[in-house]
């Protein structure tokens, strides 16, 4: 579910936060030394270039279990990126190839600073980052499209079915039908709506009406035509005999009203 990976992903953000503070902490800690290296490959004049000292002793250990928590934390996070967002993988990879470059002193120029490196090392982890707490929106989404989909083949065959249902006599059996499938459309479009904010999966037609109604999603003329769709769907519902017209037209309004407001 969304909120097991966003629990995941909390806990994936706190060992980030960790690994960061640990990366200020080995790159601050970083001594430069000059060298004589040549000026150019034609040249055997020399100038001085500034390098990155080869850490040791406790800054070694430093280094390496930075690396450590670092790798765990990518695979752990690689896994979700490769389920949820596959077109991002590669721009995931290629952030924790240049990673290992600044862990490993090759990437970041020792001349500008211990301050550069780090924010170098930082911005590439914050891509990674943001691609990971992008998941659950994808998820959401993704949840939407099936409900989508689920809805919208559900809606067109519960519409026909109730049209063999009320060509076989069987009226109040068609009105239901077809009352269920308004209703699961109206649902639907609450749920993508992003002006509703409060409505529940067990309103009803007339309630589901109003509350798009009231959310501007559709006009008050729409909201009266549904109100009395409601009301044949009422009928049908109980033991008053519904008319046959009646039926007809809650039939052919639902597939009409579901024609005009697609799922998106």
């Amino acid at each position: 579910s969304r909120e097991e990976v966003q629990d995941y992903i909390d806990d994936l953000e706190g060992d980030a936060e960790a690994i960061e503070e640990q990366a200020q902490k080995f790159f601050s800690s970083l001594d430069t030394e000059k060298r004589q290296v040549r000026a150019s490959v034609v040249s055997d004049k020399k100038r001085p270039k500034t390098f990155w000292e080869d850490p040791e002793g406790p800054l070694r250990e430093t280094q390496r279990e930075l690396k450590r928590k670092y790798e765990s934390w990518y695979t752990r996070s690689e896994n979700l990126v490769s389920a949820y967002l596959p077109g991002r993988l590669e721009e995931f990879e290629e952030a924790r190839s240049e990673i290992k470059e600044y862990f490993d002193l090759e990437k970041p120029s020792a001349g500008l600073g211990w301050e550069n490196a780090f924010n170098g090392f930082v911005d590439l982890f914050d891509e990674q980052r943001h691609l990971l707490n992008s998941v659950p929106g994808r998820i959401e989404s993704a949840r939407l499209e099936a409900w989508q989909q689920i809805s919208r083949r559900v809606e067109k065959e519960e519409i026909q079915q109730a049209r063999e249902l009320f060509d076989e006599d069987f009226v109040r059996a068609s009105g239901v039908v077809a009352a269920v499938a308004l209703e699961r459309h109206l649902l639907t479009l609450c749920k993508n709506s992003e002006e509703v904010e409060v409505y529940r999966p067990n309103h009803g037609i007339s309630r589901l009406a109003q509350t798009l109604h009231e959310a501007d999603v559709i006009d008050k003329t729409t909201w009266n035509d549904l109100k009395a769709l409601a009301s044949i769907r009422e009928t049908c519902a109980h033991a008053e005999e519904p008319k046959k017209p009646a039926v007809r037209r809650l039939i052919n309004d639902s597939e009409d009203f579901i024609r005009r407001n697609p799922l998106h």
